[in-house]
C-alpha cells in the first residue's frame, strides 16, 4: 500500500489507485496522512472539512468519513490502518508507505551526507527525493487547511531543489544547470537564493554579462514586486562578479563550501557572497527569531551585556564570554538564545554559527559538527582533518582574532560543549540546556522559569489578538493557568486559536480541564508538548524513569525527598540521588522554603500529567498499588512518630493494622525536626494522603491516618481539614464494612463538634461511637469516647453522668496503660472539684497528672496540667504563682504553635489581671482573647471573654457596654447548652438592669436554669440568689429545663 500526497491525493494498492470517495473523505485522509502516526483531534478534522462554521452534525459526519475510509482500507487488505485514539484518530503507516515521510527521510539523509563531505551522494539522494513529487501537493482537496499544508510542503520541495542546486554548483555542474535555473527563477521570481545561484552558475560558465543581467533583473523584480532593494548578499555577489573576484572561481582540484543555507529545516545557513577583500566566508546560521518574542526582555538585556562587556573595540578581554541558559523543555531557552544572537549579530561581524545539539552521537556527533563549522568557515571538505582533536585545533585557529558568535542549542552535557568552545576572547558563546551546566568554567548561568500570569496573557495576546483576549478574559486566565505558564504550551494553544477564528476560547479551556486529554489538546501542526517532554524522559536511566513515573501519584503541590525512597522502596540516599537526576533533567523543580531543614520537590502540572501517562502505559496495576501503599504507609509511619514525640508514646490514640513503610535503616533521626513544625509543614500532604487512601480503597490506612492527624488539627484549629479527613475516612470505612474504622471516625467527628462547641452533634457522634466500640469489644476506644462524652455531659449540667463516665474511662485508661489519657481525665476531674470549691482535691489530682506527664515526657499534656494549676492558684489567692504558671504555659503554646492553647491562656491572663484590679490591662487582654477565640472558632472562650468584659464594663459604670457584652455571652452560652454560664450571665445582666422590669425576669430565668443543674457550684449560686431575693419563686415550680438552650430543649 502507498499513500501519495506529493501530488493529487492517491491511495495505491498493488499498483492500482483506489477510489477514496467524496472530497470530505479525501480531506480527512489527507490530514491524517500529514500527521501520520500522531493523534489528530476530531476538531482538527472538522476544521479541515469545513473552512467556515461547521454544522451541528460535523462530528457525526467525521465519524462517517472515518468509517468509509476504514472500509476502503479494509477491502484493500489493510484493516487497522486508522486507529481511534482520544481525542481523535491516528493513521498508522510506515515511512515507506507514505511519500511525505519518505521525502523527509531522504532529505535528512542527503543533509547527513553533505555534512560529512559526501556531496555526490547527497545530490543523488536529493534527486531521488524530488522524484517522488507528481505535481502540486495535495491537489484535488478543497480545504483551506489542506491548502495551507500544501504551501508548507511546496516550501520544503523548493528548499530541497535549492540544496540540490547548491550541491551541483559545488560539484562543478554549473554548465548543466543554467537552463534549469532560468526556469526556476521564472517560476519563483521572489526566491532570491535562486537568483544568486543563477548568477554564480552563469559566471562560472564564463557568461559574466548574463550573470550581471540576471542580477539586474533580480533587483527589478524585488523593487517592483515587494518594494525593497535586494539583500546585502545579492548586492555583494553582484560586486564580486563585476570585479571578477577570484573567490568565485571553481578550483580544479577542490570543491568549495556551499554558498548559502539549505533552506527551511536546514542545520546551517551560509553566505553566498564572499566578504569584501578576501575569500573567507561569513557564516550566518541562526534560525529565524520568533515574531512574538515576549516576557524575557530583562534576560535579553542581561545576555547582551554579559557577552559584550570588555569586548568593544580597543577593550581588553582575556577569556571567552559564555552564557549558559538552563530551564525545562518548552520554557523558551532557544527563543531567548536565538533572539539575543540576532540582536548581537552586528557586534560579531565575522559571523554566527549555530548547532542543534539534541541529535545523539557522542564524539562522532562532535566531529561532524566541527566538520560542518569548518566548512562554513571556508575550509574545503577535503581539507577537514579526520582526527577529532585536530579538527578542534583547526577550528580554534580559524576563530582566532575573529569576532564570531557561537550558539549551541539544547546541549546535554558539558562534555558535549567543551570541544566546540573557541579559544579566542574575541568570540562569544551562548549555550542552552535543560541541565544546569555547572562544569562550564567561567560561564554565566541563567536559569529561566515559566511565565507568571501577566506575561502569559501578554504572549497569548500577541498570538491571538487583544480583542479576543479581552472578550474572554476569564477564559484567557484559565487557559494560561492550564498551560502552567509554559511558553511552548501557550504558543500551541494560541496557534490553535489563531488558526480557528470561529472557536470560542472557553471551548478550548473546557477541553483542557480534562487532564486525561490536556496533552492531546496541546498539539498543533508539528508543535507538540508531549514529544518535547519525551526527549528528557527517554534520556533517563531505568531507576530515574521509574521514579519519574511514580511521582505522578503524589497528590500535593510539593513533597519531601523521602517520598522517592518509598515509591521505589530504596534507601533515602538513593532516593535523593534519583531526585537530583530528575532535577538536572528539568523534569522536577526544587523548592526551598525559608527556615526549612531540607528542600522539597515539585512537578510542573503538565510534566506531572505526562508522568502519569507513562505510569499508566508502562507499569501494571499491581506495581502502582504497591508503590502507593508504601507512600501512604510512610505518611502514616511519620505521623505516628510525630504523635509519639508530642505525647511521649502511643497515648490517647487508636491504630489499625494497615502496613507502615519505613526505610530499611530507619528514619533520619534529624529528618523530622520539631514535631509541631513537621505537622504544620505537612498538613496539606496529610489531608491529601487521607483522600488518596480513601480513593484507593485503603480504608484501614485511611481512618488510622485521619485519626493520627487530629494531633495537628486540634492544636492549630484546622477544623475544616479535620472535618474533611474524618468524613472521608468514615465514608471509606463504611463502604468497606470496617466497623472499628467507622467508630473511630465517629469519635473523631464528635471531638471536632465538641471543640467547635456544637454539643448536640458531639453528643450524637459520641453515643454512636460508644455503641460501635462496645459492639467490637474495644475497651480503649470506649474509654476515649467516654472521656470526651463526660465533658459534654458536664456542660449540659448532667454531673452524675459526667462523673460516672470519667470514672469508667479512668479505670480503663489505667488498665490498657494509656498514661496520657489517665492524666487528661485527672485534669478534668480537678476542674470539677475546683468548681465545687475544693481546691485541695483539685491540686492533688493535678499533682498526680503532672507526675504522669513528666514520667512519659508529654509536654503537650503538661502544658494543660500547668494551666489548670494556674486556675487553682487563682482560686486560692496565690496570684504570683498563677502569673508564673500562665506565662510559662503561654511561652510553651506559642513555641509549638498551639493556637487553641493560646486562646485559653490569654483568657486566663485576662482573668488574672482582672483579679489584680488592673482593669485597663485586663480589658485589653480579654479583648485579645476574644479576637483569638473568634479566629479559631473557640466559642466557649469567646462567650466567657464576653462575660468577663461585661463584668469590667459594669465595674466602670458602663452599663450599656456591659449589657451588650452580657447579652452576646448569654446567647452563645445558650447555643452551647452551658446552663451554669447562662445563669451567671443572666444574674449579671440583672445587676446591669437594676431597677428595670427586665431585671426581675433575668433573675427568674437564672433560678430556673440553676434549679436544673445538680452541682455544688450551681447550688451555691442559687442559695446566694434566694438569700438576696427571698421573693423569688422556687425554680422547681417554674419548670426546670424549659429554658431555651437548657438541657431539655437540647
Amino acid at each position: 500500500m502507498g499513500l501519495r500526497l506529493l501530488g493529487p491525493v492517491d491511495l495505491v494498492v498493488d499498483g492500482r489507485s483506489v477510489d477514496l470517495g467524496g472530497p470530505r473523505q479525501r480531506a480527512v485522509l489527507a490530514v491524517l496522512g500529514l500527521n501520520a502516526n500522531r493523534v489528530v483531534p476530531v476538531e482538527q478534522l472538522i476544521d479541515a472539512v469545513w473552512d467556515t462554521a461547521p454544522p451541528s452534525t460535523a462530528r457525526g459526519q467525521i465519524q462517517t468519513c472515518i468509517s468509509g475510509l476504514r472500509r476502503i482500507l479494509g477491502d484493500a487488505g489493510h484493516p487497522g490502518t486508522i486507529a481511534t485514539r482520544q481525542p481523535g484518530y491516528m493513521l498508522v503507516i510506515g515511512s515507506e508507505e507514505l511519500d511525505v515521510l519518505r521525502f523527509s527521510a531522504l532529505v535528512a539523509e542527503a543533509r547527513s551526507h553533505a555534512d560529512e563531505g559526501g556531496e555526490e551522494r547527497a545530490a543523488a539522494v536529493l534527486r531521488e527525493a524530488l522524484a517522488l513529487w507528481r505535481g502540486a501537493a495535495l491537489a484535488g482537496v478543497p480545504s483551506g487547511m489542506v491548502r495551507r499544508e500544501a504551501t508548507v510542503l511546496e516550501d520544503r520541495r523548493l528548499a530541497a531543489v535549492e540544496e540540490l542546486v547548491r550541491l551541483d554548483l559545488a560539484l562543478g555542474r554549473h554548465e548543466e544547470i543554467c537552463h534549469e535555473l532560468r526556469a526556476l527563477v521564472a517560476e519563483h521570481p521572489l526566491r532570491e537564493r535562486l537568483h544568486c545561484f543563477l548568477m554564480l552558475a552563469l559566471y562560472r560558465a564564463g557568461r559574466q554579462a548574463e550573470a550581471l543581467e540576471a542580477g539586474r533583473l533580480a533587483r527589478a523584480v524585488m523593487v517592483e514586486e515587494i518594494g525593497v532593494e535586494p539583500s546585502q548578499e545579492l548586492q555583494e555577489l553582484t560586486r564580486a562578479i563585476l570585479n571578477r573576484d577570484p573567490s568565485l572561481d571553481l578550483p580544479a582540484d577542490l570543491r568549495p563550501p556551499p554558498p548559502s543555507s539549505s533552506g527551511p529545516g536546514a542545520r546551517e545557513q551560509r553566505s553566498t557572497a564572499p566578504r569584501a577583500g578576501g575569500s573567507a566566508l561569513v557564516p550566518q546560521q541562526l534560525p529565524p527569531s520568533v515574531a512574538d518574542f515576549t516576557g524575557r526582555e530583562d534576560l535579553l538585556e542581561e545576555i547582551k551585556r554579559l557577552l559584550t562587556e570588555g569586548g568593544e573595540e580597543g577593550g581588553a578581554r582575556w577569556s571567552v564570554p559564555i552564557v549558559a541558559i538552563s530551564g525545562k523543555g518548552g520554557v523558551g531557552k532557544s527563543s531567548l538564545a536565538v533572539r539575543a544572537a540576532h540582536e548581537l549579530s552586528a557586534r560579531f561581524p565575522d559571523g554566527q554559527l549555530y548547532a542543534d545539539m539534541r541529535t545523539p552521537g557522542g564524539e562522532d556527533r562532535t566531529a561532524r559538527l566541527l566538520a560542518r563549522f569548518l566548512r562554513a568557515l571556508g575550509v574545503p571538505g577535503t581539507a577537514v582533518p579526520e582526527d577529532t582533536d585536530e579538527r578542534v585545533e583547526l577550528f580554534r585557529s580559524k576563530l582566532s582574532g575573529r569576532r564570531l558568535l557561537l550558539v549551541l542549542d539544547d546541549a546535554t552535557s558539558e562534555e558535549q560543549v567543551r570541544p566546540l568552545l573557541p579559544g579566542s576572547p574575541t568570540c562569544a558563546v551562548i549555550v542552552t540546556s535543560r541541565k544546569r551546566l555547572g562544569g562550564l568554567t567561567g560561564a554565566h548561568r541563567l536559569d529561566i522559569d515559566v511565565f507568571d500570569t501577566d506575561k502569559s496573557i501578554e504572549l497569548l495576546t500577541r498570538i491571538v489578538g487583544e480583542d479576543r483576549v479581552e472578550a474572554e478574559r476569564e477564559a484567557a486566565v484559565e487557559l494560561v493557568t492550564s498551560c502552567g505558564g509554559l511558553p511552548l504550551a501557550l504558543r500551541i494553544a494560541g496557534a490553535r486559536l489563531a488558526s480557528r477564528p470561529h472557536w470560542q476560547m472557553e471551548g478550548l479551556v473546557r477541553r483542557l480541564r480534562d487532564e486525561a486529554r490536556r496533552l492531546d489538546e496541546l498539539a498543533h501542526h508539528g508543535l507538540e508538548l508531549r514529544s518535547n517532554m519525551e526527549l528528557a524522559y527517554r534520556g533517563l536511566g531505568e531507576s530515574a524513569a521509574r521514579l519519574f513515573r511514580r511521582l505522578s501519584m503524589v497528590r500535593v503541590l510539593d513533597f519531601p525527598d523521602w517520598n522517592a525512597a518509598a515509591l521505589l522502596d530504596v534507601s533515602p540516599a538513593e532516593g535523593r540521588e534519583l531526585l537530583d537526576t530528575l532535577v538536572d533533567a528539568q523534569l522536577l523543580d526544587v523548592v526551598v522554603y525559608p527556615g526549612s531543614r531540607s528542600p522539597r520537590y515539585r512537578f510542573h502540572d503538565l510534566i506531572r500529567i505526562y508522568a502519569g501517562e507513562r505510569l499508566s502505559a508502562e507499569e501494571d496495576g499491581h506495581e502502582r498499588a504497591a508503590a502507593l501503599s508504601r507512600l501512604l504507609g510512610g505518611w502514616l509511619a511519620l505521623a505516628e512518630e510525630a504523635h509519639r514525640s508530642e505525647y511521649g508514646g502511643d497515648y490517647t490514640i487508636l491504630h489499625g493494622s494497615a502496613p507502615r513503610w519505613r526505610p530499611a535503616g530507619g528514619w533520619d533521626p534529624d529528618g523530622m525536626g520539631d514535631p509541631a513544625c513537621w505537622w504544620e509543614d505537612e498538613r496539606r500532604a496529610l489531608t491529601a494522603a487521607v483522600r488518596q487512601a480513601a480513593q484507593a480503597g485503603l480504608d484501614e490506612l485511611c481512618w488510622d491516618l485521619a485519626l493520627t492527624a487530629v494531633t495537628l488539627f486540634e492544636a492549630k484549629g484546622y477544623f475544616d481539614d479535620w472535618r474533611e479527613c474524618a468524613t472521608v475516612a468514615r465514608e471509606a470505612a463504611e463502604r468497606a464494612g470496617n466497623r472499628t474504622g467507622t467508630a473511630a471516625m465517629l469519635y473523631s467527628l464528635g471531638t471536632l463538634h465538641m471543640f467547635q462547641t456544637q454539643m448536640a452533634e458531639a453528643r450524637y457522634c459520641f453515643e454512636a461511637a460508644l455503641a460501635a466500640f462496645r459492639a467490637e469489644g474495644d475497651a480503649h476506644g470506649c474509654a476515649l469516647v467516654l472521656r470526651n462524652a463526660a465533658h459534654v455531659d458536664g456542660l449540659y449540667g448532667d454531673i452524675p453522668r459526667m462523673l460516672d463516665r470519667y470514672d469508667e474511662s479512668l479505670r480503663t485508661m489505667r488498665a490498657v496503660g494509656d498514661r496520657v489519657g489517665e492524666a487528661h481525665i485527672l485534669r478534668s476531674l480537678a476542674k470539677f472539684h475546683l468548681g465545687e470549691g475544693d481546691p485541695q482535691t483539685a491540686g492533688e489530682l493535678l499533682d498526680e497528672a503532672l507526675a504522669i506527664c513528666r514520667e512519659v515526657s508529654c509536654p503537650r499534656m503538661e502544658v494543660q496540667v500547668v494551666h489548670r494549676f494556674a486556675e487553682v492558684y487563682m482560686a486560692t489567692g496565690r496570684i504570683d504563682l498563677a502569673r508564673q504558671a500562665l506565662h510559662r504555659v503561654l511561652r510553651m503554646v506559642r513555641d509549638t504553635g498551639d493556637r487553641i492553647g493560646e486562646v485559653h491562656v490569654v483568657y486566663g491572663l485576662g482573668l488574672l489581671r482582672h483579679r489584680e484590679g488592673r482593669l485597663d490591662t485586663a480589658e485589653t487582654t480579654l479583648a485579645h482573647a476574644l479576637g483569638l477565640a473568634r479566629r479559631v472558632g473557640e466559642q466557649l472562650i469567646e462567650a466567657k471573654a464576653l462575660y468577663a468584659l461585661g463584668e469590667i464594663a459594669l465595674a466602670r459604670g458602663g452599663e450599656a457596654s456591659a449589657a451588650g457584652h452580657l447579652r452576646a455571652a448569654h446567647e452563645i452560652f445558650g447555643k452551647l447548652g452551658s446552663v451554669l454560664w447562662q445563669a451567671k450571665a443572666l444574674v449579671l445582666l440583672s445587676e446591669v438592669r437594676a431597677g428595670q422590669d427586665s431585671a426581675r425576669g433575668d433573675l427568674e430565668r437564672a433560678v430556673r436554669l440553676l434549679s436544673s443543674v445538680d452541682s455544688r457550684e450551681s447550688a451555691k449560686l442559687l442559695a446566694e440568689l434566694r438569700a438576696a431575693h427571698p421573693d423569688l419563686p422556687a425554680g422547681e415550680l417554674l419548670g426546670s429545663g424549659a429554658e431555651v438552650g437548657g438541657p431539655a430543649s437540647v
